[in-house]
């Protein structure tokens, strides 16, 4: 792990340029568990979050495709309940985009990680995850997620 803060550093902030390769061949090829380690440890090490890092070193789909590795490592809860408001956001909500996202989420944990994942929405967002998912969406469409939702 130390091995690994290190090499991020000196391929990213340590260094003038990004060596894309070491950074995403480090994030990309780590457990969960190691990554949330790698994090905690960066900021330790670096007085700097390894999200701000990325955001300094990284931009497009690059950028948000590694912050969602690192996100869904730290704060896979955090994480879902981001990608779940994204599919409500804006004019009409992305119905398959917000099915996906919810049965995904109760694959990873079933009830125990819904409840947590419904404490993190209203955490983040100060908004019912159920209490939304019923205001944009109806029907069949809407029983169905909320009773998931529900456990």
């Amino acid at each position: 792990m130390e091995s690994d803060i290190k090499q991020l550093y000196n391929a990213g902030q340590g260094r003038t340029g990004t060596d894309e390769i070491t950074f995403c061949g480090i994030l990309l090829n780590r457990s969960n568990a190691a990554l949330r380690q790698i994090a905690g440890g960066y900021k330790h090490h670096h007085r700097r979050s390894l999200d701000s890092a990325i955001y300094s070193e990284f931009s497009g789909q690059m950028q948000d495709a590694l912050l969602q590795v690192v996100h869904n490592a730290v704060d896979p809860m955090g994480w879902d309940a981001i990608m779940i408001n994204q599919a409500m956001e804006g004019i009409g909500t992305k119905d398959e985009r917000l099915t996906y996202r919810i049965i995904r989420a109760y694959w990873k944990g079933g009830r125990p990680y819904i409840t947590g994942l419904r404490q993190a929405y209203e955490q983040k967002f100060k908004k019912n995850l159920i209490k939304r998912v019923k205001s944009e969406t109806s029907g069949d469409f809407e029983r169905l997620l909320v009773a998931i939702l529900e456990g």
